[in-house]
């Protein structure tokens, strides 16, 4: 996330974001809605997040990053930030589950987990204790929680004038990914690591260019899109099956995005950034809003329904926004600069 003072909006990324967890939203839509399953766009639209994900927190990074700092308080400071980003919301729902007897995914029964898979869940540490999640979109935040751990360390290998190092970063993740998770699969974080490390190739890319020549900015999107189609969308595998496609697929939307042309704001644009913004907040709460609207509603009338979904899935993110997202956002910045600065005097002296 780019500092909470600096007001920084990139259409591409938006879309990208937008895109991503719209994917998720209404892969799940149509299961609630006993409609075909299109497990596989939800996957994939993860995926997309992955890529997004590791490209703007490089960029963060970058911009945490001064001459006199320390790797160990700039890594610190990242972490704390995205600590305050990710688990408010995300221990707000594990909480909200048992208390609403809310089931993981909107067609099942709730059930009790147990203790000890609950509190994994609320450190989000699922793949690590092989506990249950309690809420079905929290498969992926263990995940991502543990590529912020490692995050740190590819930018510093990649800095400065270390030019094109993220494309031998890449092919090492691949190794990694081809090796670790057969160790142990609480390692399987690294089966994922080729995504991430797009991001990171993209952002490489980006800041190394010597060229101003671009693709035109109408092919991003036909880009995603055309990903999207090549993963294949509308199918329930599962994403391991499938995971060497979304490798290559990732690499190549980051090399896409490294060589189009930021697309100009107009009215479309404000929508996909509204759904940016509030994209975590959609992606955890729209599992509830469906079991409320098809299950906890369903003698209703369908226009009642359809109404309370539209104002379920846009409202509940824009108070969670509002009321938590944002304001715990700044105070994890505010921490974070804190230690930046208090590093920088101690580092003078």
């Amino acid at each position: 996330m780019p500092p909470p003072a600096q007001k920084y909006i990139s259409v591409n990324l938006d879309l990208l974001r937008s895109v991503a967890v719209m994917a998720v939203f209404f892969a799940h839509l149509s299961g609630a809605m006993h409609n075909r399953n299109w497990g596989s766009l939800g996957r994939f639209g993860v995926i997309l997040f992955f890529v997004h994900t590791s490209f703007v927190l490089m960029a963060s990074l970058e911009r945490l990053d001064k001459p006199d700092e320390s790797a160990r308080s700039l890594a610190l400071a990242f972490w704390i930030r995205r600590f305050f980003r990710i688990y408010p919301l995300s221990v707000l729902f594990v909480l909200l589950v048992p208390i609403f007897h809310i089931p993981s995914d909107p067609g099942l029964t709730y059930s009790w987990i147990g203790i000890k898979d609950f509190f994994s869940n609320l450190a989000l540490t699922q793949n690590l204790t092989y506990s249950n999640d309690i809420l079905s979109p929290l498969w992926s935040l263990p995940l991502e929680v543990q590529m912020y751990l490692l995050l740190p360390f590819a930018y510093l290998a990649i800095r400065g004038n270390r030019r094109f190092r993220s494309l031998a970063l890449w092919g090492l993740s691949v190794v990694l990914a081809l090796t670790m998770p057969h160790i142990s699969e609480r390692l399987d974080v690294f089966l994922y690591a080729p995504c991430f490390t797009s991001g990171i190739v993209a952002y490489d890319l980006i800041r190394s260019q010597r060229w101003n020549w671009k693709l035109p900015a109408w092919v991003w999107p036909i880009g995603i899109f055309a990903m999207i189609a090549l993963f294949g969308p509308h199918d329930n595998i599962n994403l391991p099956t499938k995971i060497v496609r979304a490798w290559v697929l990732s690499l190549l939307l980051a090399l896409l995005y490294a060589n189009v042309r930021e697309g100009r704001p107009n009215w479309i644009h404000h929508i996909f950034h509204w759904i940016a913004e509030h994209s975590y907040g959609i992606y955890l709460s729209h599992i509830v809003v469906f079991w409320i609207v098809f299950y906890r509603m369903a003698l209703f009338p369908q226009y009642v329904r359809y109404a309370a979904l539209l104002i379920g899935a846009m409202g509940i993110p824009a108070l969670l926004y509002v009321s938590l997202e944002k304001p715990l956002i700044l105070a994890g910045a505010h921490v974070a600069r804190r230690l930046l600065r208090r590093s920088a005097e101690s580092n003078s002296h």
